[in-house]
Formats: C-alpha cells, sequence, structure tokens
C-alpha cells in the first residue's frame, strides 16, 4: 500500500502527482502523473542526472529530442536519455495526462520546491528557474 501521491501545481497550470520519490524508491526513480493544459510548451533543455520516460494516457504532445521530432498521443511512450536535449508541448484542444519517469530519483526535489498548493497561486518563475538549475536542468537555445 502506497501514501496518496503528493498534489503540487507547476509553472504554466499544470498539474503533478507525485506517486513515486527517492524514499520509496530506494533512490532508483521518481514517477509523477502530470496534466498540461492546452497550449502547455516546456521550452528546450536537459537534465544532468536524470533519464526520463513519458508515456501519454491522454491528449497529443509534440516532443522534440535532439533535434527529432515526435508527434505522440495515448498509448505512446518516449523515452529520453540523460543529458539529452528535449522540448514538449501540449499540441491537443484539451488537457492531457501524462505518466512521467525519472531514473534515478532526486528531480522530485524540484517539483516541491517550485510547485504551489493550489491551482490559484502565482508562480515564482525566477524561484522556478533557481531551482530546476540547482537539480540539474540546463536550459538551452532551441534551434529552428
Amino acid at each position: 500500500m502506497t501514501d496518496a501521491p503528493r498534489v503540487v501545481w507547476m509553472p504554466g497550470g499544470v498539474r503533478t502527482e507525485i506517486h513515486l520519490d527517492a524514499h520509496g524508491t530506494g533512490g532508483a526513480l521518481c514517477l509523477l502523473v502530470d496534466e498540461p493544459p492546452a497550449g502547455w510548451s516546456l521550452p528546450a533543455h536537459r537534465h544532468r542526472n536524470e533519464s526520463e520516460t513519458i508515456h501519454i494516457v491522454c491528449g497529443h504532445f509534440e516532443m522534440q529530442v535532439e533535434g527529432d521530432r515526435s508527434r505522440l498521443g495515448p498509448g505512446d511512450s518516449i523515452h529520453i536519455p540523460r543529458g539529452a536535449v528535449h522540448s514538449g508541448a501540449n499540441v491537443g484542444d484539451q488537457a492531457g495526462r501524462r505518466i512521467v519517469v525519472f531514473s534515478p530519483a532526486g528531480i522530485e526535489g524540484f517539483f516541491l520546491e517550485t510547485g504551489a498548493a493550489t491551482a490559484s497561486e502565482p508562480p515564482d518563475l525566477d524561484a522556478a528557474l533557481a531551482s530546476a538549475r540547482r537539480h540539474g536542468w540546463e536550459f538551452v537555445p532551441q534551434s529552428a
């Protein structure tokens, strides 16, 4: 039996449930379920410490990994190796739902530091960027 997930609201209005973290997995992985709204996008970045695997439960997304663009819908998955430059967007007309696994764990610290307790709390984008950098994110220019 596991505890109820911790729920935070990330910048861009993304509801994020943290289901598994370093404590619960011996540091092996972090498992999130998130719900990016229509029009959401995340700029090009890389994770210094983790690989990332995303499974689409519902919605339509476009991902770019190391310059390769993919369109993903329900049932599709993508793996992003540690250090790979990637970006993503919800290109559908509704909120999507994704299962996201980071390995190893640790990045959940970013979500807990940055996420708000409610959707109505305004995000502190400067604090979010500082937290991202502390947790191994590097934002990089996206080539056209």
